[in-house]
């Protein structure tokens, strides 16, 4: 349905078919709007063939890729029958045009590739082509300074090389398109595989070419990041090399001594970080809260003090368990959600009354959910109370745009480099940080870390991190205006 967004008319009549004597008829007008994004600035068409079986979930993915992460609003056309097909002129008014050549057997209509070719002002317009039919742009080609080589179908993964930084990622989709470089001085090579050009762009106008699928056959760290680069790069948008620490799992129980021994080192290594406070314990008949607590309470708020902000992680990171083992929004034994919209607020206004209580209020930028899981209904209360969730979001993977994530209620930032759980996670981490720190307008460097874990652990990542020169930020710099809607105490 996220592909279909947009106005429709529906006209119903009810008749008598021999006859044709009509009874009634009703007219119904409806928008379907698009969950993401909140201030788009650019408006991007999305051209793609009408044969869902080929293009879906892919065009989906793109388009919530689009608006998740580009600040831009998409409007996707279906070359043709049930949906809306492709009008000459209807590029115009769009900043952005991309066609996604998904379906081999089904060309890109005459009129479209007519406007690409010789419409008026296209040549001020950003186009992106991915996938098949480039050819089929025929002698208008040679003005981009590249054309269509060659297809193949390879199912074993390859590596991608991405000429800006000199870095390798996997790719794993089957088909390759490469082109040849017929003008060097009017095309640029973005990627090559196997040292062919498989991304590439004109110096004659925005056009890039875009030779696999990048929302098919992902992998973590893969080649769709050089793709999403590329898109920052037709958008405009330059992003830092960001990198953001979060300090996990602490409740009534933690020990004082890992805590303060952790931010106090971050603190001489100028590092801001985040912590994700769960306010009450609960194992069995061990009950407490940070409220009864003062010397970990006083221990948070010197953290605090030390240049950290807060996220709420759930109220009690438990259902039938143990704190910070336990999940406390999903079932594991039958995997599905616990309770509803009533039980998430039920649970979420008592997290915030017991931080209101322990005078953490200030503090608190958002939440975090235990185990990232949780249903349909509770994500909808998490967005209510927070304008920030310190998480991947969970649809379309979107856990692998390691960039702030949009929807129309809140955002979202994933931890990519997830966390540390014995030595060889510290040079997992460094290794995947130097695939982020290879993208020319930059990307989210985000893990978490248990602070039972000791300083040492910490310091090596911390140490990794900066020789590839990320900039340590706190979570608050990077999605504006704070929004935790507190319960109205009495």
């Amino acid at each position: 349905m996220l592909a279909l967004k947009g106005p429709y008319t529906i006209i119903g009549t009810l008749f008598d078919p021999p006859s044709g004597r009509v009874y009634c008829e009703d007219r119904k007008e409806f928008v379907i709007q698009s969950p993401w994004g909140q201030q788009p600035t650019t408006k991007t068409l999305l051209v793609t063939s009408q044969r869902t079986e080929f293009t879906e979930p892919f065009v989906s993915k793109l388009s919530a890729w689009l608006e998740a992460a580009f600040k831009t609003r998409v409007q996707t056309i279906y070359q043709e029958g049930l949906y809306l097909g492709y009008r000459k002129g209807d590029y115009r008014d769009y900043d952005v045009i991309v066609y996604y050549g998904l379906d081999y057997e089904q060309p890109p209509p005459l009129d479209f590739i007519d406007d690409i070719i010789n419409g008026e002002g296209i040549s001020q317009k950003r186009v992106v082509w991915i996938g098949y039919h480039l050819d089929r742009l025929g002698a208008a080609q040679k003005s981009l300074g590249f054309q269509f080589a060659e297809q193949i179908s390879d199912t074993k993964e390859t590596l991608l090389f991405y000429t800006y930084s000199n870095t390798s990622y996997v790719l794993a989709a089957i088909e390759r398109i490469f082109v040849e470089v017929a003008n060097g001085d009017a095309a640029k090579v973005h990627a090559t595989v196997g040292g062919r050009p498989i991304i590439v762009s004109s110096n004659r106008r925005a056009f890039y070419y875009v030779g696999f699928h990048p929302t098919a056959s992902l992998r973590p760290f893969g080649a769709h990041l050089v793709f999403l680069d590329i898109l920052s790069e037709v958008y405009g948008i330059t992003r830092g090399k960001v990198a953001l620490v979060r300090l996990e799992d602490i409740h009534p129980r933690s020990s004082i001594a890992a805590l303060l021994s952790v931010t106090d080192y971050l603190k001489r290594e100028k590092v801001p970080f985040t912590l994700a406070l769960i306010p009450f314990y609960v194992d069995g008949a061990d009950r407490t809260s940070i409220t009864q607590e003062s010397a970990l309470r006083t221990a948070v708020k010197q953290a605090l003090l030390n240049g950290g902000e807060l996220v709420v992680h759930g109220a009690t990171h438990q259902f039938d368990g143990k704190t910070a083992e336990d999940w406390e929004f999903w079932d594991e034994k039958t995997n599905q959600p616990i309770g509803g919209a009533e039980y998430a607020e039920q649970r979420v206004k008592m997290a915030l009354t017991e931080i209101q209580k322990a005078g953490l209020a200030p503090h608190t930028i958002g939440w975090e959910t235990p185990h990232y899981k949780a249903g349909d209904a509770h994500y909808a209360v998490f967005e209510k109370y927070f304008g920030f969730l310190f998480e991947p979001h969970r649809q379309f993977d979107l856990a692998l745009v390691p960039y702030v994530v949009e929807t129309s209620q809140s955002v979202y930032i994933g931890t990519p480099l997830e966390f540390v759980q014995n030595e060889s996670d510290i040079s997992r981490i460094i290794f995947q940080a130097e695939k982020l720190a290879g993208l020319k307008y930059g990307a989210i460097a985000a893990f978490f870390y248990h602070p039972f874990l000791g300083v040492d652990r910490l310091r090596a990542i911390i140490t990794g991190l900066k020789q590839q020169g990320w900039q340590f930020q706190l979570a608050s710099s990077l999605i504006g205006p704070i929004r935790v809607q507190f319960p109205t105490r009495p």
